[in-house]
């Protein structure tokens, strides 16, 4: 949820609860005042039946218009000088519909006979003034809340604009590009933001020259002393008069060179593709890279006697730089040959959106998306264990899919990808 609807819920929720507790207090003190004048008027009737008790009496039970809003019953025993307030409800003859009224009931001894009397008369003016007032506060208070929302919305959106301005920079943002130059805002806060924000991108620009510089030439100058140290093993093993021991060492100095070559390059590819060396853009049929790995690997297969079946339509494409969709299919092929047992199958299927390895191999020794971690090898993998690595990295930049399951000896990978993602056809 934006700051700017959070904080309009917020200060609406409040100013509500106010206005609820003012309501109540308001309605409250209405009613009291309201209750307090009636309470007066009878009093002071109260007081004249008071003063003639006798010829009201009279009036009353005759039926007279003035004191048709008294009520007097005899009673047994004379309770003393007390008098109640208190809420009542009547029927209106005319309508027959109840009505509240507000009652006075006090006692009297008139000719030696204890009487009862019950003065009351209607709230209704009263209720109803007590109820316009309440709709006009409701009113108000309505259109207060309709103001703050749309006072949030135009002053709110005013106020953060230099905060969205920032957000949509360093979502665009780049460490190959310089560090960004912000506009300066009158608001000290978003100022100072701004201000750190470009001593930061800053930094990141500069750390990241520094590293792309370091891994590039790092990169050509470790290929160099070790393909120098690959040509002297192989002339080395040439010699003649070498004893087993001697080839043996020099065999092993060949085999670490090309392993240290090896992870070299696999290193250098990583940071390429952490760092968006690729193109984000691209079209790259599966079928044609796939089709090429497995020639390029075909004695492997034959070695191992792996029965190979394929189903790879040429027409699909996925849309991903060409040389990374090389380098996914190169390790995908790879790591379903090396890892396979002799005699086993390799299932290859190739569908609208979905690419699916299956071939056979020994059951994993850690859980399957543990092996999409750097340097986690197999069992028994003489490789880097930077394989699956790649693999998801590319699929990671690529905005592919990528998920490894084991069930009963067989291995699956499945790649997948949004089907606009790519075509066919």
């Amino acid at each position: 949820m934006k700051l700017q609807s959070q904080s309009s819920i917020y200060l609406s929720s409040f100013s509500l609860i106010v206005f609820v507790i003012i309501g109540v207090v308001f309605y409250s003190l209405l009613r009291k005042l309201s209750n307090d004048e009636l309470d007066a008027i009878l009093q002071e009737e109260r007081i004249e039946v008071l003063s003639n008790p006798e010829l009201l009496l009279v009036g009353n039970q005759a039926g007279a218009p003035f004191f048709s809003r008294l009520v007097a019953n005899e009673i047994a025993n004379y309770p003393g000088n007390q008098e109640y307030y208190y809420d009542s409800v009547s029927v209106v003859k005319v309508t027959g519909q109840q009505a509240a009224i507000r009652c006075l009931r006090f006692y009297e001894i008139v000719q030696e006979q204890p009487i009862e009397f019950i003065l009351f008369k209607s709230k209704l003016p009263a209720e109803q003034f007590v109820r316009q007032i309440i709709l006009f506060i409701s009113f108000i208070a309505g259109l207060f809340l309709l103001g703050i929302y749309l006072m949030n919305q135009f002053a709110f959106r005013r106020i953060w604009k230099d905060f969205y301005t920032t957000i949509q920079s360093l979502d665009n943002y780049n460490p190959k590009q310089k560090a960004l130059q912000l506009k300066s805002s009158h608001i000290n806060e978003f100022r100072t933001l701004n201000q750190e924000i470009e001593k930061m991108t800053r930094r990141i620009s500069e750390t990241y020259d520094n590293l792309n510089n370091f891994t590039s030439h790092t990169t050509h100058e470790i290929q160099t002393p070790l393909a120098v140290i690959r040509l002297k093993s192989e002339l080395l093993m040439q010699t003649s008069n070498l004893d087993n021991e001697q080839l043996q060492l020099i065999e092993s100095i060949g085999d670490n060179s090309r392993h240290l070559s090896q992870l070299n390059r696999s290193l250098a590819l990583l940071f390429k593709i952490d760092h968006q060396h690729y193109s984000t853009s691209g079209i790259f049929y599966p079928a044609t890279g796939i089709l090429r790995q497995l020639d390029n690997l075909s004695d492997l297969i034959d070695l191992k006697e792996i029965k190979l079946s394929t189903i790879l339509p040429p027409e699909i494409s996925v849309g991903i730089d060409p040389s990374l969709g090389d380098i996914l299919v190169h390790n995908l092929v790879k790591n379903a040959i090396v890892h396979n047992l002799p005699g086993g199958t390799l299932d290859i299927k190739l569908k609208p959106g979905s690419l699916r390895f299956t071939n056979n191999g020994p059951e994993p020794l850690y859980p399957t998306d543990h092996y999409f971690a750097e340097f986690v090898k197999g069992r028994d993998s003489k490789g880097l264990g930077l394989g699956l690595s790649l693999i998801r990295k590319i699929c990671e930049v690529s905005g592919l899919s990528v998920k490894y399951t084991y069930d009963k000896g067989i291995h699956q990978f499945d790649v997948k990808w949004p089907e606009k993602n790519g075509k066919s056809g």
